[in-house]
């Protein structure tokens, strides 16, 4: 049983001429004219009968289908070098000897050897050299049908070896897409390696620190109470607890995402459990709203950064949250009101720089400044579920 593989359809891989730098189906389409060109107004290269000219037709159709058709099924193929040959060798069974039109049968070998398999190629090229050779006798010399023959034999060879270069060329390509791909997924995996290593330094340091300041804070609280201090001073104790408890929490989401990429979050309960530590917050959302685990995340530490800077600016201050649709995108919005100029900001601007990074990373706009009686952050989301059907 033969182990032979069949053929498999060649793309057209570097179909381009090295010396030109067209497409080589160009080029064969601009021989075909010469070649009737010299057919035609050739000396010696006249058909007789005249009908014998019939075989133009199967013989310039095969050659169309080569030119234009550069990955055809095998089935197309084989049929190409049928109509190719069969044209050939009627005009030259018509002719004087070797003449132009022995082009046909040759481009036949040629094609046989580029797009069919090796083994059925050799059957189309032996015919092909009989046929040819009986065809443009007789001959005055023995090596004349021998050189008839080598002609169809070295044109299938040289379609085979095109045939092996494009293959090698495709393979080529596509070891290189493998190894680009294998890149890419162990740039992946470094990238998650890191991030569960900063996920691990999140949760051993911060984590840690916010559980231990919390007990402490819960001992600061009963020692307090029971030393009897002033209620403000325990109210701001507990205050501290909460906001040491949110911090915990807040931690342990950023390591989950770190670990398991951001995941789908309830921005409207989110928003309201946010605003529930101002007292003077109201927030406004669009219920029917729905947006991705990278937006939602967007929306939240934006609006909680906001929120955070009108308790440390702007402290009993009202303050609105708004957050809905307009038009394609999703509109947040953080009024804090306070009826006076709004106070130059004495921090670093690392909240701000990173409000803008997270929206830079969802493709979002942000517009942070003071309005005439207090401060406004704006941030437009793209809708993802609109814009993409």
């Amino acid at each position: 049983m033969s182990t032979e593989q069949p053929t498999s359809r060649v793309a057209p891989v570097g179909d381009r001429s090295v010396l030109f730098g067209v497409p080589r189906r160009i080029i064969g389409l601009l021989w075909l004219p010469i070649v009737l060109a010299l057919i035609f107004l050739g000396q010696g290269q006249q058909v007789s009968p005249w009908w014998l000219y019939l075989g133009l037709v199967p013989a310039v159709a095969g050659w169309l289908v080569f030119s234009l058709r550069p990955d055809p099924s095998p089935r197309l193929a084989g049929i190409t070098v049928a109509a190719l040959a069969a044209g050939g060798l009627a005009l030259l069974s018509g002719s004087d000897g070797w003449t132009t039109a022995a082009a046909f049968p040759l481009l036949a070998a040629f094609v046989s050897g580029i797009r069919l398999p090796t083994r059925v190629a050799g059957v189309f090229a032996a015919v092909i050299a009989v046929a040819t050779v009986l065809v443009v006798g007789p001959y005055s010399s023995l090596w004349d049908p021998v050189l008839v023959a080598g002609s169809v034999v070295i044109l299938l060879m040289f379609g085979v070896a095109r045939r092996d270069a494009m293959r090698r060329t495709e393979e080529h390509e596509q070891s290189l897409v493998a190894d680009a791909r294998a890149r890419e997924e162990h740039a992946r995996a470094d990238a998650i390696a890191d991030r569960a290593r900063v996920a691990r330094d999140v949760h051993d340091v911060l984590a840690h620190s916010l559980s231990a300041l919390a007990v402490q804070l819960q001992g600061a609280r009963l020692m307090a109470i029971r030393d009897g201090a002033a209620e403000d001073t325990v109210a701001q104790i507990e205050r501290a607890q909460r906001l040491t408890s949110d911090g915990i929490a807040e931690a342990r989401r950023a390591v989950r995402a770190l670990r398991e990429g951001p995941a789908p979050v309830d921005v409207a309960g989110e928003l309201r459990e946010l605003a529930g530590a101002h007292p003077d917050a109201t927030v406004d959302v669009d219920p029917a709203l729905r947006l991705g685990a990278r937006e939602g995340e967007t929306v939240l530490r934006t609006a909680q950064e906001a929120l955070s800077n009108a308790r440390k600016h702007a402290p009993g201050a009202p303050v609105t949250v708004r957050l809905h649709r307009d038009g394609d995108v999703v509109a947040l919005e953080v009024v804090d009101v306070t009826h006076e100029p709004p106070a130059t900001s004495d921090g670093s601007g690392s909240g701000l720089t990173g409000m803008a990074e997270r929206a830079a990373l969802v493709g979002a706009a942000l517009d942070v400044g003071p309005t005439d009686d207090g401060w406004r952050v704006a941030l437009r989301v793209p809708d993802r579920e609109r814009i993409e059907p």
